[in-house]
């Protein structure tokens, strides 16, 4: 049911089924950490949830990012490039650094 509906809406809104399924994994990914972090910050421990928070998100980024990356180039076509197309790479990137 919820698959359907995810592209159901991602068709409704010109939005990719592939871009509509990774959102739909990050925000997976991310609920339970957040509830993790709620949970820990009501308790009195705010330290803990920012950690957790901080964490996760470094954590996330490079396995998400390193692991394709090193499969492309190490396992599927040894020796290759990774081509980045992207214009705001450097805000990205500079948005991330900040909050760790």
């Amino acid at each position: 049911f919820l698959l359907v509906q995810v592209t159901v809406i991602g068709y409704t809104l010109g939005i990719p089924d592939v871009i509509m399924g990774i959102t739909f994994l990050a925000a997976g990914t991310s609920v339970p950490d957040c509830m993790a972090s709620l949970i820990v910050a009501r308790q009195g421990l705010g330290d803990m949830a920012v950690s957790n928070t901080v964490g996760s998100n470094v954590f996330d980024i490079l396995v998400g990012l390193g692991v394709p990356w090193g499969l492309q180039t190490m396992a599927i076509d040894y020796g290759s490039t990774v081509c980045i197309l992207g214009k705001s790479l450097m805000c990205t990137f500079s948005s991330i650094f900040l909050k760790i």
